[in-house]
């Protein structure tokens, strides 16, 4: 599995390397690409930059990735968000959903999460390159939390609580970037490659900030109840937004409302963060008065699209029986899901009223893949191998466990596993043949 992983990322740093070739040879035969502002860019150039950064799909003017009978594509101008005051630094955010599973061959596509750069964020100019190594080094001991916030305090007096509050309800719940090529459920495997990615757009380029792994819709949840009204039992049908259903999705959204969640305190740094982003509340969303769907996003669809789902949104992964393993795939019963982490940074990043656009083939939508086809990407043979690897994570990495759902015995091939160890298998391997030597 580690050299698979290992491999995984040779195959994506090649072909990406190929792709920026053959974009830096078509810009350099096109004079007018001198200036290389985006709104000047045409769709050969746009579509070469949309295989490797995502940001750049709504411009793409190709009516596959839209639903039957409305626009296709959007400009440069259509990105930003025209409901902040024009001088916020925050009008510039989107958000796409890249939600292919499949490549141009109709093979996995994979999804290799991207975390965001602090540095690059206008939230932390102002801020030096050891702040930013401080905070990375913060969750792996006490110490090192107490090492973080003496810095702070000494060099950032007047910010103190601002990056205290920032450490503590987003980067500690950091987690490595998931590399993915497909996720399990019980005995089916499917192809994985949807994603969220969180852009900023420029006048030369459109950034990608960060990138995470994505369920979207694939289930419709049949409920029933006994007479007095009582949930008996839930099934899932298949309905995959395509064809017909295809409207089920707009290309287009604004998030609309931003919510909490019960495992964070809303307090006074949360409000004014929400303040400068155009909004924020402390409610929590819960599904069916029962779930909680922690850090919701309400995505509200734009009016040229009156035939899209109304009540979804962005949150962490929440119901038990659809495991935040099956991210990358589609799989949800209608709302866009994202990792602990991912969720996190998302509500904290994005502007209320930030664009969200949606998009996808709809024959890459969605694949089931055979277990011959994958069966030499898992880790564990058997329920003691897993197990070994369970009692390792929590013992060394409780908050992670934790964040992962991981108990110290279970299954060694479902879906909560596969993800913790694609985080965390490679740092297990070492300990592995750190106990032989």
């Amino acid at each position: 599995m580690k050299l698979n992983l290992f491999l995984l990322l040779i195959s994506y740093s090649i072909c990406y390397g190929q792709e920026r070739a053959e974009i830096n040879q078509k810009i350099s035969s096109k004079d007018s690409y001198l200036s290389l502002r985006v709104d000047s860019l045409d769709q050969e150039i746009i579509r070469l930059y949309s295989k490797t950064n995502s940001c750049y799909l709504p411009l793409l003017k190709d009516p596959k990735l839209y639903p039957l009978g409305g626009r296709s594509g959007f400009e440069w101008s259509d990105l930003f968000n025209d409901l902040l005051a024009k001088e916020s630094n925050y009008n510039n955010r989107y958000l796409v959903g890249d939600f292919m599973s499949l490549d141009e061959n109709f093979e996995t596509r994979g999804i290799e999460e991207i975390n965001a750069e602090l540095k690059n964020l206008v939230d932390f100019k102002k801020y030096d390159e050891k702040l930013f190594k401080l905070f990375d080094l913060g969750g792996k001991s006490s110490n090192d939390i107490e090492i973080l916030y003496s810095y702070i305090r000494l060099n950032y007096p007047e910010d103190s609580s601002k990056l205290f509050n920032f450490y503590d309800k987003v980067w500690r719940f950091k987690t490595p970037p998931f590399i993915r090529k497909f996720s399990r459920m019980r005995n089916t495997f499917y192809a994985s490659g949807q994603r969220v990615c969180l852009c900023e757009a420029y006048e030369d380029t459109l950034f990608l900030i960060a990138q995470y792994a994505t369920s979207s819709k694939r289930l419709e949840p049949i409920i029933k109840k006994d007479s007095s009204g009582e949930v008996k039992s839930i099934t899932y049908n298949e309905y995959l937004p395509i064809n017909k259903r295809r409207h089920y999705y707009a290309p287009q959204y604004r998030i609309t409302s931003k919510n909490w969640e019960s495992d964070r305190k809303y307090e006074k740094a949360d409000l004014l963060h929400d303040y400068d982003l155009g909004g924020g509340n402390k409610h929590i969303t819960y599904y069916k008065g029962r779930s909680e769907l922690p850090n919701f996003l309400l995505m509200k669809p734009s009016e040229d699209y009156p035939k899209a789902m109304t009540s979804n949104g962005i949150h962490e992964v929440a119901l038990r029986e659809l495991s935040r393993g099956m991210l990358g795939t589609a799989n949800s019963i209608g709302c866009i899901r994202l990792s602990d982490f991912g969720s996190k940074f998302t509500r904290w990043w994005v502007p209320k009223n930030a664009k969200f656009f949606i998009l996808y083939y709809e024959d890459r939508y969605h694949k089931k893949l055979s277990l011959e086809s994958i069966k030499n990407e898992l880790p564990f043979k058997n329920k003691e191998e897993g197990d070994l690897f369970r009692l390792w994570l929590n013992k060394n990495k409780p908050l992670k466990a934790k964040q992962m759902d991981l108990d110290i015995e279970g299954s060694f091939d479902n879906g909560f596993i596969l993800d913790a160890y694609n985080l965390f298998g490679a740092e297990y391997e070492r300990h592995k043949i750190n106990l032989i030597k």
